[in-house]
């Protein structure tokens, strides 16, 4: 029980480090986002930075603990500098801008509906987390085994064995490393974190962009966002059936599969649906970027499935206005590029051109 504790205790920190990372993003791009997307933000601004220097790590062959300590102290750098700007912005605000309206009393009771909704679909993925097969027992065995060895993808996560060559299948992507250097700072599990804290952080980054989504489609109307976002939780949990990304968030939140299935591909869509609306818009286009260049380290599934998904929707859009913008397709070559390296080292491991030894 203690350690369920610091568990959501960490989680809750988490989502404090999305929300300041966020904002900054947002300051500097002169955004202004609902309050569920700046935290989106913040968790591809994380994982984007995260995975530059964790694959440096890895492919030097360097220690668990030496990721962790250098990552912390960039993240607390990182922090300061975000905490700065949000106070500048701050000040220069007028007391006026700074000021809200109180929400009327239907708003406010469909946002506590929804966010009800949000904690019971919360609490049942967490119940539902049953997948005990294969990749669960691989993907717990290589955080653990790096936590205990105080290496990285360097032992197999089913044997224990240590390898000849790092399998770059798994090593490309630094989601589950960043579990890894937590457990080994805090000495809390890696399955517990893992299991509940990447879980349910699976749940919420979902909903909020579900709610972002609707905000944008319903011109900020808060009433039938939230309608949307209560519906869709309830279709979630009642519509039973596996072959649906709702159900891989239920049962297998916890997977880097379910963050590209229930996260990436729903912001990456998200934010086209904004470019088609306005593609004149360099805070999207930006938003889009630093999503595509996260979705890797996210998960590995992205790799090949969002520059195709980002490649369909701009060409497409192209089409139904029946024009050639070759400023519309640079800006798709730029957000295509971090994708497109990860698929050529990819494409080189796989043909047994690229060999890291052990």
């Amino acid at each position: 029980m203690p350690q369920l504790f610091f568990v959501f205790c960490i989680l809750a920190l988490s989502f404090v480090v999305y929300g300041i990372l966020g904002k900054a993003v947002c300051i500097r791009y002169r955004m202004r986002p609902v309050l569920p997307e700046v935290f989106c933000i913040g968790f591809f601004l994380y994982f984007a930075l995260f995975q530059v220097l964790a694959e440096f790590m890895i492919f030097t062959r360097q220690k668990l603990h030496v990721l962790g300590m250098v990552w912390l102290a960039i993240l607390v750098l990182l922090l300061l500098l975000s905490s700065c700007m949000i106070s500048k912005e701050k000040k220069r605000q007028s007391p006026a801008a700074a000021t809200s309206v109180r929400p009327a009393k239907a708003v406010r009771l469909l946002m506590a509906l929804m966010t009800a909704a949000v904690i019971c679909e919360c609490i049942t993925a967490v119940l539902m987390q049953r997948n005990i097969g294969w990749d669960f027992a691989y993907y717990i065995g290589n955080m653990t085994t790096s936590v205990e060895t105080d290496t990285m993808y360097l032992y197999d996560g089913n044997s224990g064995l240590l390898r000849e060559t790092i399998e770059l299948r798994y090593a490309l992507s630094s989601f589950y490393m960043n579990t890894a250097w937590i457990s080994r700072l805090t000495g809390i599990s890696a399955l517990l974190l893992q299991k509940y804290m990447a879980g349910v952080q699976c749940v919420l980054l979902a909903n909020a962009i579900v709610y972002s989504f609707a905000m944008e489609v319903f011109r900020r109307d808060r009433k039938k966002s939230a309608v949307l976002v209560t519906l869709t939780i309830l279709l979630t949990l009642f519509w039973d059936v596996y072959d649906t990304a709702g159900q891989f968030l239920m049962l297998r939140g916890y997977e880097a599969k379910a963050y590209c299935a229930s996260v990436v591909l729903p912001m990456i869509l998200y934010l086209l649906y904004r470019i088609w609306k306005n593609e004149r818009d360099m805070g999207t286009w930006a938003e889009l970027f630093l999503a595509a260049f996260a979705s890797v380290a996210v998960s590995m599934s992205s790799i090949v499935i969002v520059p195709v998904l980002i490649t369909i929707m701009l060409l497409a859009h192209l089409l139904v206005e029946k024009r050639r913008d070759m400023v519309l397709i640079g800006r798709m070559a730029v957000c295509l590029l971090p994708n497109i390296c990860y698929l050529t080292v990819y494409f080189f491991y796989a043909i047994d051109w690229l060999v890291v030894e052990v």
